[in-house]
């Protein structure tokens, strides 16, 4: 079979396992200076992550849904990205969604060949109704997911912006933003889930956490619509509004009770006095941060 793959930078053999009797700490600094690197590659990385951020905002803010689509480990960093929003930043499942190749069950069992499938990702793109509105992050770390590629090549042709996330060089242009965090030789040889895994998943936060602080989900480090469904959410609902609105544990938990657990409609019932009703039909329409801001 002829080798398509051994002049990647990730699949190629690093030094820093010299030898099966090295110490266990040796390896664990060893493996520690390897990520050392990672911020440096995020730096350098600076303008296409903020480009990144301005097609989400633009993308979520007209109504389209966000999608990324990754086999194996990019896939379930994907996945994880996407679970995580709604709790976090209030967001439907239906505004930020992943795809996995292989399916569901590929997330906990690895399904290797689904990464292959240049026809899968279109029928999973399809049953997902991807359209021209929305934004596709595709995700695969060697660049090489004929899944994630032939996705990409999809939304192109139906005119939907694209993004790619890649851990080497690409050979050529693959969407309409290519993000390569170029992290050389893996500790162990080929492994995506380690150097690559780790710099993807600061990417996808960064690009999650800052759309979400821009589109007015987040106040001065605070989280703004938290889902309350576990207590420790509950007190951390209670705190936060506690210092947004600068106001004792007590009356941040009545108004949290009037306002349905939104602190959104808590915050417009206490700054503009008026009932719960009225709050929360100019929750969608005023600007959180310009009430939060105003004396």
């Amino acid at each position: 079979m002829k080798d398509d793959f051994a002049n990647l930078e990730t699949e190629k053999v690093g030094r820093k396992i010299k030898k099966t009797s090295d110490s266990v700490s040796l390896l664990v600094r060893n493996f520690i200076d390897e990520h050392d690197e990672i911020s440096s590659i995020l730096k350098k990385n600076n303008k296409n992550i903020t480009k990144a951020i301005n097609k989400f905002i633009t993308t979520f803010s007209d109504g389209g849904s966000i999608y990324f689509i990754g086999a194996g480990t990019s896939g379930r960093l994907g996945v994880l990205e996407a679970a995580e929003c709604p709790p976090t930043f209030g967001t439907s499942p239906d505004r930020i969604i992943a795809i996995m190749a292989g399916g569901k069950s590929a997330v906990f069992k690895s399904k290797e060949g689904a990464e292959d499938s240049s026809i899968d990702s279109l029928k999973d793109l399809k049953t997902k109704k991807f359209s021209k509105k929305d934004l596709l992050i595709g995700i695969s770390a060697s660049g090489t997911s004929q899944y994630v590629l032939s996705a990409i090549k999809y939304a192109k042709k139906i005119k939907a912006e694209t993004i790619f996330i890649s851990c080497n060089e690409l050979k050529k242009e693959v969407s309409a933003l290519d993000i390569e965090l170029k992290v050389g030789s893996e500790f162990v040889a080929g492994s995506t889930r380690l150097k690559s895994g780790t710099i993807t998943k600061n990417v996808l936060n960064i690009i999650t956490t800052v759309s979400m602080i821009k589109l007015e989900k987040i106040y001065k480090n605070l989280m703004i619509d938290i889902v309350p469904s576990t207590k420790k959410l509950r007190a951390r609902s209670i705190r936060n509004l506690c210092l947004l609105l600068d106001i004792n544990k007590k009356l941040s938990g009545s108004l949290l009770e009037d306002s349905k657990w939104s602190i959104r409609v808590a915050v417009i019932i206490y700054k503009m006095n008026i009932p719960y009703k009225k709050a929360k039909s100019l929750s969608k329409k005023i600007s959180i941060v310009e009430l939060l801001d105003a004396k």
